[in-house]
């Protein structure tokens, strides 16, 4: 029973990960833990650092149970939560890890009556989540309406006024949904993550090679201004961008490098801009506050085409060392299936040429397995890669979102989406993966790249290239 007219002083966040090979959902003992080995990269929880930001300003305090940094099983979050005398949990949801999330909620159930709320991404999954123990949970974006999940807790709020979200309507006996709740559209006006050195120093990501740590992950906008049908973005973002200021972003950076003695910045936005003078600013600013920092970001291959060339050179010049493309296919007709433009393969190939013109890393980023994929259209892909030679490739096989357009369109006929079996996708992503590096040339530039900008990570992938291989046709 949920807990009412109660002061919330700890809150807990908790994110799940399972290792696709141990369903520890259904097999997993009392007292033992989940053993997962992320040897290439484990990134902060942005999203909950935000949540904790938001509650610190009312004097609560907050702990993160990151499965990725920490093996616990069912049992042992149980003691946590006991040990730390949380208030109020609360679970980041993603496609992947609802089972778990589910299975741990059960679990806590039969040994607390601590309430549970949970957001993210995975949220679609609202009616499992609350049938499986859940009380409230989030259907957007997660700053303000933290504070009014915690003002209900308190007695100072009643359920049916928190907008954006779903629960347990005991009136009419049934799950129900409040109003959407409006998007924040000052992201300026939101307090910085809350992060720590030791969270900073814990997180890392061997594959960004030229980020040197301790290295900030951070955001300067969110949502995407495109509507790719495999993402989950439109429909998370209900299809808006919103830039923060140049101001706001660099104040973040200073405060990070003041109090941390940060190195790099990892910017992970979906696109990491879309409006060149907000990035002819930044450049300029990012110059003159003498950060002396690196960063890398995420773009479109049709980020800038008509300015392209200046905008790489400003980005140069104020630290760029990493673009990521995502290119997901270089056939005209798949690309036209997910809402993307015939034109971006040759933009993206002038793109890469001109990154690379610069000693930019270049990433480029592909889906197998995409409407219309076939052999062929998969070695249309690999070619575009061996004429181009970027410095790494990402051959992912395709992760089908619940609820996002492509997961809708499909529903109940998920074979239709290819003549290819999953099985066959998943090989053909580790055969062209294995067959890129094996290319002496490619070899040879990504080794000379990384002895460049970071030497120090040359000896992460020397010693299991193997593992390199697998993680990033993401089979590990």
């Amino acid at each position: 029973m949920m807990q009412i007219n109660k002061k919330i002083m700890r809150v807990a966040f908790i994110f799940l990960i399972i290792d696709e090979a141990q369903p520890i959902f259904s097999k997993l003992s009392e007292n033992s833990d989940v053993k997962f080995k992320n040897k290439l990269g484990i990134r902060p929880k942005l999203g909950l650092e935000y949540l904790c930001a938001a509650l610190k300003e009312k004097h609560i305090e907050c702990e993160i149970y990151d499965q990725e940094l920490i093996n616990f099983s069912s049992q042992k979050l149980i003691d946590f939560l006991q040990r730390d005398n949380i208030d109020l949990a609360g679970f980041q949801v993603v496609s992947r890890n609802i089972k778990s999330t589910i299975y741990f909620i059960q679990e806590i159930r039969k040994n607390s009556s601590i309430p549970i709320i949970a957001g993210g991404a995975g949220c679609y999954h609202y009616n499992e989540l609350i049938k499986g123990g859940c009380d409230i949970v989030c259907l957007g974006e997660g700053d303000e309406a933290i504070i009014d999940i915690v003002n209900y807790y308190e007695g100072k709020m009643r359920l049916e006024e928190i907008k954006g979200i779903a629960h347990y309507n005991i009136k009419i006996q049934d799950i129900t949904t409040t109003p959407v709740r409006p998007q924040i559209d000052n992201l300026d006006k939101l307090p910085f993550p809350l992060r720590t050195l030791e969270s900073i120093k814990r997180y890392f990501d061997y594959l960004v090679y030229p980020a040197k740590r301790p290295c900030l992950t951070m955001i300067a906008s969110r949502g995407c201004p495109y509507r790719c049908s495999y993402c989950y973005s439109p429909s998370f973002w209900m299809g808006t961008y919103r830039q923060r200021s140049v101001e706001n972003v660099i104040e973040e950076i200073k405060r990070a490098v003041y109090e941390f003695h940060i190195k790099s910045v990892q910017f992970i936005d979906d696109i990491f801009v879309v409006d060149f003078n907000w990035l002819r600013e930044f450049c300029h600013k990012f110059e003159r506050a003498n950060l002396d920092l690196t960063w890398t970001c995420y773009l479109h291959p049709l980020s800038f085409r008509e300015r392209r060339k200046e905008a790489f050179i400003m980005m140069k010049r104020a630290g760029c060392e990493m673009i990521s493309f995502g290119a997901q296919s270089s056939d005209s007709e798949i690309l036209k299936r997910i809402n993307r433009e015939h034109a971006e393969p040759e933009e993206l190939r002038k793109a890469i040429y001109q990154a690379k013109s610069m000693k930019i890393t270049t990433v480029v980023c592909y889906i197998f397995g995409l409407p219309g994929e076939t052999v062929n259209t998969i070695q249309k892909n690999f070619d575009f890669c061996l004429q181009t030679k970027p410095h790494l490739i990402f051959l992912n096989p395709l992760d089908l979102i619940p609820f996002c357009e492509l997961a809708i369109k499909y529903e109940g006929r998920e074979k239709d989406i290819s003549i290819l079996s999953q099985k066959e996708i998943a090989q053909l992503s580790t055969k062209y993966t294995r067959k890129y590096y094996f290319k002496p040339e490619i070899t040879i530039q990504l080794l000379m790249d990384i002895l460049n900008k970071n030497p120090l990570r040359l000896f992460k992938f020397i010693r299991n290239p193997f593992y390199l291989w697998k993680k990033m046709s993401y089979l590990n």
